[in-house]
């Protein structure tokens, strides 16, 4: 085996080795940016909750207060219409902040798990498309090699039997 084969044949395993080792970072860092995004999702869950519950203190400091001004104006809190209807219209109002806010939420952790199904997916297609380079430098080199030591490929392309005569 000459010097000049055995450097062919050693440099495409050292690059098919490369595109291997690309292939897997690849799918590492899909999953390690995957990890990412379900944990922004996990605090942003988070943060909705605490949201939520800004949102019942409120209504509840609003409802004491409102009790405090009436008890303090002497007002009858279970006969004065005006009071319920304030609260009413507070509870209705909160229950739609509620609602909005929980709605944003679930848009958001939709965003998050598409998000990282995508950057697994596309580490994957990355990863495989490493694959194809790996496999493909090594048939190369086997093409070269061949043709180092004297073998021979056929110099025509192929052509279907259906094709053959057809030009001629």
């Amino acid at each position: 085996m000459s010097i000049t084969l055995a450097l062919a044949i050693g440099s495409a395993f050292v690059t098919a080795k490369g595109y291997s080792d690309a292939g897997r970072a690849a799918r590492m860092e899909g999953a390690l940016t995957a990890r990412n995004i379900k944990t922004q999702g996990q605090i942003r869950r988070l943060q909705a909750l605490q949201e939520h519950n800004d949102i019942m203190q409120n209504l509840q400091a609003f409802k004491n207060a409102n009790a405090a001004i009436a008890g303090v104006s002497g007002r009858d809190m279970g006969s004065d219409r005006s009071y319920k209807a304030i609260l009413e219209k507070a509870k209705k109002d909160n229950q739609t902040l509620a609602q909005r806010s929980n709605y944003q939420n679930l848009a958001e952790q939709s965003k998050y798990s598409q998000q990282a199904v995508m950057a697994v997916t596309k580490a994957n297609n990355i990863s495989r498309a490493y694959r194809y380079k790996a496999f493909g430098t090594l048939l190369s080199a086997g093409f070269q090699a061949s043709t180092m030591t004297g073998g021979s490929m056929p110099s025509s392309p192929y052509v279907p039997a259906s094709r053959r005569g057809m030009y001629t």
